[in-house]
């Protein structure tokens, strides 16, 4: 049995959701991981610039750019900090 507050892909429900798929969408300026589509592994060094029905449009923080493709919800996270390495 789950707590008053669930933990759900990165983003705190506050609650009982209805759906325990549902997510609260991410603010443009939220610091993101991203999905690597070829390797499935997951990348640091964006931001959300926009999130529209159909995905979130992603800015790489090294150089400003908004990538031209939309990523959906699954293949864009809350950036989670590296914890349990000396060098991170």
């Amino acid at each position: 049995m789950r707590g008053p507050h669930q933990y759900d892909g990165g983003v705190s429900t506050g609650g009982a959701a209805l759906d325990s798929n549902a997510r609260s969408p991410l603010s443009p300026g939220t610091r993101v991981d991203v999905r690597n589509r070829y390797q499935g592994t997951w990348a640091r060094g964006f931001e959300v610039a926009e999130c529209t029905e159909d995905g979130y449009r992603i800015r790489r923080l090294s150089d400003g750019s908004v990538l031209g493709e939309l990523f959906s919800r699954d293949d864009v996270r809350r950036q989670r900090n590296r914890q349990g390495f000396w060098w991170h």
